[in-house]
This record gives structure tokens, C-alpha cells and sequence, in this order.
């Protein structure tokens, strides 16, 4: 009997760990960093490695050609999609996060500019459908559905190479896509 409770036990425990690695985002990264190819560029010249001060540099060329402005309350980026959805304009504020002064993952929120509570096609749900489109033919790459393993909403994440792109709804307005340079973000967890 006790035999066939460890036996039950390890099949239990096998199958968890198999579940752990044949998981479609698993398996995607771990082919992706094994594959040894490094993209590390992301948008209007902004790339991973980045100093802070050659970032502060680029955005400042950026802005002096009128691509670019200041987001609010100074703490973010403004670049408005030039092209428009539903006939309206994307709005995407972004912000890098260091890593020893240097661009390891980048934040975006995009929202439409004409979003009010009250044009229901023009909340978060109908967003990231489309931004995950925009995101798809910039990168070429195909996102696929997971569960977010913070909460019970799900997410879309591609990942090429060592860039990780994760897109998810925020609240009704806004939709965050999240890249990663998978590379640094294991050497710091």
C-alpha cells in the first residue's frame, strides 16, 4: 500500500513538472533564448542597452522633429500612432526601466485619444485586439494566449530571441505592452 501511495505521489509530482515545461509560453522562450539571437531593437530608435543619457539624447532628438512630446506630469513619453483606428487616433506613452544605467524593459500604455466611458468601442477590449495587429506586423511576429499568472485575465506574449513583448489590459482605457530583454531580466531575478 505504501508502495502504491510513492508511486501516486510521483505521478502526481511528474505530472505538475510536465505541465511546468510543456506550457506554450515555456516552451516559446526556451527556443527562443537557446536559439542565441538578440533583438534588442523596439520603436522609433529606442533599443535595449541603451545608457540613460543616450536615451535622454535620442528622445530629445525625437522631439525636437516633432515626433515625440513630453507625456503627462513629465513622466513619460508621448508618440501618437500615425496611423488611426476606428478613425481615431492611438495614443502610446512609454518609459524605460534601468539596469546599471542601461535600457533592460520598456513600458507602454496606448489608449485611444478619444476615449470617454461612454464610446464602448473605444475601450481597452477593442484596443488590444488592435494593438496586438500593429504589434504583430512590427515585430513579424505572432502573439499567442496565456493565462497572466498574477491574476485571472489572460494575456498575449511573443518573444524573439531575447525580446519578450507581453501585451494586457490595464483598466477600460488602457492596454500596457511590456518588453523585456529576457536576458538581463534573469541575470536580476
Amino acid at each position: 500500500m505504501k508502495m502504491i501511495n510513492n508511486l501516486i505521489i510521483i505521478l502526481f509530482i511528474s505530472t505538475i513538472f510536465y505541465s511546468c515545461e510543456t506550457s506554450p509560453y515555456l516552451i516559446l522562450e526556451k527556443e527562443e533564448l537557446s536559439s542565441g539571437l538578440r533583438y534588442d531593437s523596439l520603436f522609433l530608435g529606442v533599443k535595449f542597452g541603451m545608457s540613460s543619457e543616450e536615451f535622454y539624447s535620442h528622445c530629445w532628438e525625437l522631439n525636437k522633429q516633432e515626433l515625440i512630446r513630453q507625456g503627462p506630469s513629465n513622466s513619460s513619453v508621448k508618440y501618437l500612432l500615425p496611423t488611426k483606428s476606428n478613425g481615431q487616433n492611438i495614443e502610446m506613452l512609454f518609459y524605460p526601466i534601468f539596469n546599471n544605467d542601461t535600457v533592460f524593459e520598456v513600458n507602454t500604455v496606448f489608449s485611444y485619444t478619444a476615449w470617454a466611458p461612454w464610446n464602448k468601442d473605444l475601450f481597452s477590449d477593442l484596443l488590444i485586439k488592435e494593438i496586438k495587429i500593429l504589434l504583430s506586423d512590427w515585430y513579424k511576429s505572432d502573439f499567442i494566449e496565456i493565462k497572466n499568472p498574477e491574476n485571472e485575465k489572460y494575456l498575449y506574449v511573443t518573444v524573439n530571441g531575447n525580446r519578450r513583448i507581453a501585451l494586457t489590459i490595464i483598466d477600460d482605457r488602457t492596454v500596457r505592452a511590456r518588453f523585456t530583454d529576457l536576458l538581463i531580466e534573469k541575470t536580476i531575478k
